[in-house]
């Protein structure tokens, strides 16, 4: 995925999780208002419930107290004790505690045949009823709290009363007639605590006057203390959303409102108040504590966000699929796009030295003969072996650079000299930049010479390296490549390398796509060295599997910079003399001709190779297959056969069945003859085969001349039969 293709991805990604983020909270809070929203309406339909059974018994108690007033007029008392006798009847047989006659001086005449004088005190108590009537109301109802201590009657009362037109008894007016009945009477008409939880209350009810104080108090019972208000209770919490004069001015003008406030323990509340009847000076007011609504949401909310979770995760998943088949889709017609422009490139650069060979050969076939053209023709063959060896490079490449795509990359971790690696180099380079008039420097600053490594990667990455500088830089230039090391710690190193020209130097546009397959930047200069376009992009793919970095730097018509940073383990120092003297004692002895029996289907190849091998002095018999292979080692003498070259792809029986045939023979020699593996297949799983299939050693083909014949002399010379499987 290009960088650019990641960003995009991880940004449509990091978008979909803030878009599904935004959407959880709006939802979370839409959630939150509706549950808000039921509770208040939960709460509305509550109170309006009790404040209606409220009202209704004090219309019942007023009736009732209508009715005894008409029976009143109907008995026409003549004197007080009698009206006091009617009283104390009428009591036993209603729900009123006690029935009092308001005379309009402000005495009370009551059911106990005691009277009242709010000049004076009677039985240690101030009676003083006649203000509730001060403003000719018809009907009164009150919180009435009596201060005595005598006469057994309850300390808290609930007043009602009505007012009587021309009552009077023995000469004396009354002004009003008056019941008492116990707070528990209006107590069981509301539901005192609510939104229970474990025992535990998380609100109330309770009635209040328009002054603020208490008619029935938040403890299910009322108090004498007048300074029990709702207005101090208010002013104590640290924040209401209202303040006391608000809240009396709503009051004054009977409106329905609510509004939360937090109390001296911390605690947040909702209260909420509706009004009474016009001619009831009270407001009913239900408290609930917040958490109430926490729980009664907390269960539906978690259920809710599960839910909205999963179709969110269904839908990221949907997302992700889709972006991933997009991207798949994508990435398929980039790879077909790419896969055709290698075609592309690939039928050019072939093409291109195949025509050259094609042409040259059929200049040699009409030349032939003609003592004339000798020389020309000598001329042709030089040229097309060059052809030929950079087809054979192309191929090479195109190989590596398949491996390394596809991650099956040959990495050997050995032991190898820095010094000697580098060393390598400008031997096999220097006759090459020397004879373009071109200065071959080299500088080296080793710390530790000796470390882990693939020395035969490096190698491929620096030859590529040096020789493109070798091709781009003109006569009179010159080339440094030099080695330096860093250590990273005591058991680890980074090793540089470093080759700087005063080249053609590259375009910043080139030096952007110089690691791409085929790139090659078009001049006039470039346009005349031929090459495949494939060794930057192997040299980037090869740093890259050894863990390793490599930088460019260029300038048109000033040079080239490159730099490779490879991190590598320090390793003990090897003399490479001790793998010299072990190498000498495998020279070829002279002696009897080698014999070899070379196993090949291809009959082109085999009479190339057998003339060859024959002109070296070996003596060869050729199998066209595996099968025929096993049978001539089988029918030959003991020791007959020195090397076996066998082809891997062979019809009937191939070369690695072949191979562990000829290995399970009864015979002294079936587990020493040297067998090499001759195939155009260069696969690591293919060398692997070979080995397993008991093989020595592997030769790649189009077979390099000079590496069979030294290999060959090695085999004749007797090498053991693992010598070559580490391949």
């Amino acid at each position: 995925m290009k960088p650019n293709s990641k960003v995009s991805f991880v940004l449509k990604i990091v978008a979909g999780l803030f878009i599904i983020s935004i959407t959880m909270a709006v939802y979370i809070s839409q959630l939150n208002q509706m549950v808000t929203h039921n509770m208040l309406n939960t709460i509305s339909e509550l109170s309006q419930h009790d404040k209606r059974s409220i009202e209704a018994f004090i219309e019942t108690s007023w009736d009732e107290l209508e009715g005894m007033a008409k029976r009143f007029a109907s008995y026409r008392c003549q004197s007080i004790l009698e009206a006091e006798t009617r009283m104390n009847l009428e009591c036993s047989t209603s729900d009123f505690s006690h029935i009092y006659l308001l005379a309009e001086d402000g005495k009370v005449y009551t059911d106990k045949y005691v009277v009242y004088d709010p000049a004076q005190d009677t039985m240690n108590r101030q009676v003083d009823l006649l203000p509730y009537f001060s403003n000719e109301e018809e009907r009164v109802v009150a919180r009435w709290d009596d201060k005595a201590e005598e006469a057994g009657m309850s300390r808290e009362y609930v007043l009602y009363g009505i007012g009587l037109d021309n009552f009077e008894v023995d000469g004396i007016k009354m002004r009003a007639l008056i019941g008492l009945s116990d707070i528990n009477t209006i107590q069981r008409h509301i539901i005192l605590d609510s939104f229970l939880k474990d025992g535990v209350r998380r609100g109330y009810c309770t009635v209040v006057s328009t002054s603020g104080d208490y008619v029935i108090g938040i403890q299910k019972t009322l108090y004498l203390n007048e300074a029990d208000n709702f207005y101090n209770i208010l002013s104590a919490g640290t924040h209401a959303d209202l303040s006391n004069e608000q809240v009396a001015q709503k009051m004054q003008n009977s409106e329905t409102f609510s509004f939360h406030y937090t109390d001296v323990n911390g605690v947040r509340k909702l209260l909420y108040f509706t009004p009474f009847e016009d001619n009831i000076d009270w407001y009913f007011m239900m408290v609930v504590e917040n958490r109430a609504f926490t729980e009664r949401s907390q269960a539906f909310a978690i259920l809710s966000v599960v839910m909205l979770a999963v179709v969110m995760l269904v839908a990221t998943l949907l997302l992700l699929a889709l972006t991933a088949s997009h991207y798949r889709a994508v990435q398929a017609v980039a790879r077909a796009k790419s896969q055709s422009e290698f075609l592309s490139n690939m039928s050019h650069e072939i093409r291109t030295p195949l025509n050259g060979l094609i042409g040259l050969n059929h200049l040699m076939m009409s030349r032939i003969g003609d003592p004339i053209q000798e020389e020309q023709v000598k001329d042709w063959l030089r040229k097309s072996h060059s052809t030929a060896n950079y087809l054979l490079s192309l191929v090479n490449d195109v190989l590596d650079m398949s491996k390394l795509q596809a991650g099956k990359v040959d990495l050997i971790n050995e032991p190898l000299l820095v010094e000697m690696l580098v060393d390598a180099i400008w031997s096999m380079q220097r006759d090459n930049i020397e004879s373009r008039g071109v200065q071959f420097i080299v500088e080296q600053e080793v710390l530790e010479p000796c470390v882990m490594g693939d020395s035969t990667r490096i190698k491929q990455v620096l030859m590529n390296i040096v020789g493109n500088a070798a091709k781009f830089t003109p006569k009179g230039g010159s080339i440094t490549l030099s080695v330096s090391q860093e250590k990273t710690d005591e058991t680890h190193v980074t090793t540089i390398y470093r080759c700087q020209d005063t080249g053609l130097g590259m375009s910043r546009e080139f030096i952007d796509k110089i690691f791409d397959a085929f790139s090659q930047e078009r001049n006039k200069t470039s346009d005349s060295v031929k090459g495949t376009g494939l060794g930057m992009a192997i040299s980037k793919l090869l740093v890259d599997a050894m863990g390793g970095d490599i930088r460019v730097e260029s300038e048109l018509n000033v040079g080239t910079v490159f730099t490779v940073s490879l991190p590598s383990e320090i390793a003990e120092y090897t003399d490479p003399h001790v793998d010299e003297a072990a190498a000498d004692e495998h020279a070829v002895y002279p002696g009897k001709p080698v014999k070899i029996l070379m196993a090949e289907d291809n009959e082109l190849n085999a009479e190339i190779l057998m003339e060859i091998l024959s002109d070296e002095g070996f003596e060869v018999v050729h199998a066209e297959n595996g099968q025929e292979a096993v049978q001539r080692f089988a029918d030959s003498e003991t020791g007959e056969f020195d090397i076996i070259l066998m082809d891997m792809q062979m019809p009937v029986l191939d070369g690695c069945s072949a191979a562990m045939e000829i290995r399970s023979l009864n015979r002294p020699d079936a587990k020493t003859v040297v067998i090499f593996a001759c195939t155009a297949n260069t696969f690591k799983e293919d060398r692997d085969r070979a080995v397993e299939s008991g093989m020595n050693d592997f030769l790649a083909k189009p077979i390099d001349v000079s590496v069979l014949l030294k290999k060959l002399s090695a085999g004749s010379a007797g090498i053991p039969s693992h010598v070559g499987s580490k391949i």
